[in-house]
């Protein structure tokens, strides 16, 4: 029996994640009623207009009951949800938002009559629930969720990230009985049983791309229409698309698109860098934030200490820095930033190298450490580089730190990198747009390209920021942010790197006279060029805006603060404080903290349900309720939907302590099966249940476990094979791992500046199917100096040998000892090649020879 608290005998501070063993033609075949999820909509420019749409069904072959679904499923955190409709069958019944306890109730009275309905809830930003009454054999049942997403720049282009799965998040004590921590996955299977397709379209001309999934494109209809190259996929990771924006200009622009309502002016800016990099490096101040919890182990935690040990030692002696390492508690390198000279840095390095230690992931502690250390004098840019999978639940807490600190006048902005398949995107893109940074995700997987590589291109971002302390003006007052600090009627937009453009979003009070929008410095000169466009029809801009403000609201609920904090917070957010705490309790002031916070907090509450009918967009205390009138049979049990375990964790790697027992194990068997409704009353109960539900899943005394078609003979056979069908991933024997393995030794030969120093088409030398975890260079002779390297790059090509799936500077490799991560998937049949570029002839005339090894599983 597992720990029914925290699990800990299966991971320390994790879960153990359940897998089904096939155990031949007697053992019950898996049941999951969910057949599909499919993508739709239209992008157009940095909008994205979309539709989710997932599809049930069954036979009644497979079961004879009807049903109810319970499937937590999530949908990017910094989208407006903006409607739901259901279609049972023929019948279509558009969903109507209310507030979430009335639609609870609802939902429960049409399920206790019979009538088929849809319940959908929100836990967290990017985390829903839906619950699906009456579900009947050989009828098709579809759920459609609309809603509209803002891209992010990226660099010169655009990014869109879906999310496709939910992962458990660590959970904090003081936290557990908040909405948001209540947003666990109810169970997690390497396959769930259903698939995720996509079909969008782009305008004309526009090429997508995506890291994440292979894609097929068409035109159609003028557009380019976007689907999956596989067709149908399971939905284990982000599905993320990129497509290219306008070219780049010599010089910074800002360019503004705006759209009219009766009351507010919406607009929309980008602010792109110039092609060409400063010549002189601002100084920097940077803190780098490395999380160590038990969720990063594996080759996420090796990249990320790779990419720390990179980037410290390209920090020059102007620039300063202070080094953190968090799980339960965090350990800084010193108490203060440290000049970077050589000396310094070498000792940090050796402090990251010495601390393996792991557990939680007390983010939020360390953040706000990070956040109160010293800071020296002049201008600097000054940054948090918090490098993270953030899969944690006290979002409130966090944001309000970052909020805090947007109102400092030397204030440091937070950069996020964050490292996996499924990560908390909502969470580390809203923390770098309230710090004022910017927000970067790397999947953890082996065959979508190596962590470290993809972290060398990123870090280099931070080298040389064109402008900092940068604030937008607009020439009329009452100036409304959709994300960023407005000062002094200006929006606080940080600082520009090269490389990568920003956004800036927010409304106006309609006005006489032309709008104009200037980017200003800190020292008051104007940047680049602007320009408004003439008013679009970019009608989603409204929704987008009220999305952001709703969820200023729910983050500021469950922030804890209190007082003139509380009161400041929520002018911050454009509210008068008066009005929002005006269906508080009592207006009498209160004697005790305690009940002063209770009295202000039920006073936000409703406040925020007012907000979200007020947009007709989703919040945690509001659901859409979809009910079809028409008299059906009673639910006889429920079923829930399993989520893809996020593809690329580690078999031993999970997440999560204090979440609900659902979230960790006994549904991962039980997916496959309905439970009966007694059952389910414990959803949201403590982890005591545990003895109780495996009891609920006993044979009935009616019936016999082999007997019997229907529900309660299907479940006597699950609890027949309660243990055998069913094995933890942690008693899964793992490869033999290769201690390394010497693919070159001797003088490189240069033909055309590029010297191949292996090749396996024809050699043995590698396993033929396996992962390339580690690049070790050696040199048996004298090593030459260090600084004559620079230009060399060592590619490391698997199957396509026209992309690298790795590159390593050799000053890099050798800084470091001559030790490299790698995280690259090698399958049977796929060639590896690796390659030593020498672009600036900087090689010719060396006399060392090489020796090459790599590290394969």
């Amino acid at each position: 029996m597992f720990n029914s608290k925290v699990f800990e005998n299966s991971k320390a501070d994790g879960v153990s994640v359940l897998e089904i063993v096939e155990l031949g033609g007697d053992s019950p075949r898996r049941f999951v009623p969910l057949k599909r999820t499919e993508l739709r909509g239209e992008i157009v420019g940095p909008l994205a207009s979309l539709t989710v749409t997932q599809t049930y069904g069954y036979s009644r072959e497979e079961c004879d009951a009807v049903l109810e679904a319970v499937y937590r499923f999530p949908l990017p955190g910094d989208a407006a949800i903006t409607g739901v409709k259901a279609r049972f069958g023929d019948v279509e019944i558009v969903a109507e938002l209310q507030e979430r306890e009335k639609a609870e109730k609802g939902y429960e009275e049409a399920k206790a009559k019979g009538d088929q309905a849809a319940l959908v809830t929100r836990e967290s930003p990017d985390v829903f629930t839906l619950r699906l009454a009456g579900l009947a054999p050989d009828q098709e049942i579809a759920v459609e969720t609309r809603f509209v997403q803002l891209a992010k720049a990226d660099g010169t282009g655009w990014s869109l990230r879906v999310p496709l799965t939910t992962a458990p998040r660590y959970t904090r004590s003081d936290e557990s009985n908040s909405r948001h921590a209540k947003g666990q996955p109810l169970m997690l299977l390497r396959d769930p049983g259903h698939r995720f397709s996509l079909d969008l379209t782009l305008p004309a001309g526009s090429e997508a791309s995506s890291p994440t999934h292979p894609l097929r494109q068409s035109i159609a209809d003028g557009k380019n229409r976007i689907q999956l190259e596989a067709g149908e996929v399971i939905p284990d990771r982000d599905c993320v698309l990129r497509w290219q924006a306008s070219q780049e200009s010599d010089r910074p622009t800002f360019n503004v698109t705006t759209h009219d309502e009766p009351d507010h002016t919406y607009f929309l800016g980008l602010l792109a860098p110039p092609k060409r990099k400063p010549r002189e490096a601002i100084p920097r101040e940077i803190v780098l934030l490395v999380d160590h919890s038990g969720s990063m182990e594996g080759p996420k935690w090796e990249a990320a200490d790779w990419a720390v040990k990179r980037f410290l030692g390209d920090l020059t002696e102007k620039d300063s820095f202070a080094l953190g390492l968090f799980h339960n508690s965090t350990k800084w390198f010193a108490k203060h930033p440290q000049k970077a000279d050589v000396k310094t840095v070498a000792k940090a390095i050796a402090f990251l190298e010495a601390n393996k230690e792991s557990g939680g992931t007390e983010l939020g502690v360390a953040l706000e450490q990070a956040l109160a250390l010293s800071r020296q004098s002049g201008e600097m840019a000054r940054h948090v580089l918090l490098i993270t999978d953030a899969e944690v639940s006290d979002e409130g807490r966090i944001l309000r730190l970052a909020d805090t600190e947007a109102e400092e006048s030397n204030g440091r902005r937070i950069d996020v990198l964050c490292i996996d398949a499924a990560p908390n995107s909502f969470l580390a893109g809203e923390l770098a747009e309230r710090g004022g940074g910017v927000s970067k995700f790397l999947t953890s997987d082996p065959e979508e390209g190596d962590i470290a590589t993809a972290l060398d291109d990123i870090l280099a971002d931070w080298s040389q920021p064109v402008a900092t302390g940068l604030r937008l003006q607009v020439n009329r007052e009452g100036l409304e942010s959709a994300g960023n600090t407005v000062k002094s009627n200006a929006i606080d937009i940080g600082d520009l790197p090269a490389g990568r453009s920003v956004w800036v979003a927010g409304r106006l009070p309609k006005g006489e006279g032309e709008l104009a929008f200037r980017v200003m410095t800190s020292a008051d000169g104007e940047v680049g060029t602007s320009r408004v466009n003439s008013p679009g029809s970019l009608s989603a801009l409204k929704p987008l805006f009220g999305a952001k403000r709703v969820l200023g609201l729910e983050f500021l609920m469950n922030s804890g603060l209190k007082g003139k904090d509380f009161t400041d917070q929520l002018a911050r957010l454009g509210y008068d404080p008066a009005e929002v705490l005006a269906d508080a309790p009592t207006k009498k002031s209160k004697v005790y903290a305690e009940n002063a916070r209770e009295d202000a907090t039920v006073g936000l509450r409703r406040f925020l349900v007012h907000e979200s009918l007020r947009y007709g967009l989703a919040c945690s205390e509001t659901a859409f309720l979809a009910v079809r009138k028409e008299a059906g049979k009673k639910v006889e049990a429920t079923t829930l939907i399993p989520n893809a375990l996020p593809h690329g964790w580690n078999d031993y790697g999970a997440v999560t302590r204090g979440g609900s027992v659902m979230s960790a194990m006994l549904s991962a068997p039980v997916a496959c099966y309905a439970v009966p409704p007694a059952a389910m009353d414990m959803l949201d109960d403590d982890a005591d249940s545990l003895d109780c539900m495996l009891a609920d899943f006993s044979p009935p005394a009616s019936s016999t476990p082999s007997g019997g078609s229907g529900i309660r003979g299907r479940i006597g056979r699950l609890a027949k094979n309660l243990v055998a069908p069913v094995r933890s991933v942690a008693q899964v024997p793992s490869k033999k791992v290769d201690l390394g393995t010497v693919v070159f030794l001797g003088m490189p030969k240069f033909k055309n500046g590029e010297a191949v120093l292996f090749d396996s088409i024809g050699k043995k030398e590698l396993p033929a199917d396996g992962t390339l975890q580690r690049l070790i260079l050696e040199y048996p002779d004298d090593a030459p100096d260090v600084s004559a390297l620079d230009g060399l790059e060592i590619l490391i090509f698997v199957d396509d040998l026209a992309q690298p799936a790795a590159r390593v500077k050799l000053i890099d490799l050798l800084k470091q000892g001559g030790e490299r991560p790698l995280n690259l998937r090698r399958r049977d049949g796929q060639s590896v090649r690796i390659v030593l570029t020498d672009t600036a002839g900087v090689w010719k005339g060396s006399a060392h020879r090489l020796k090459l090894s790599l590290r394969v599983s």
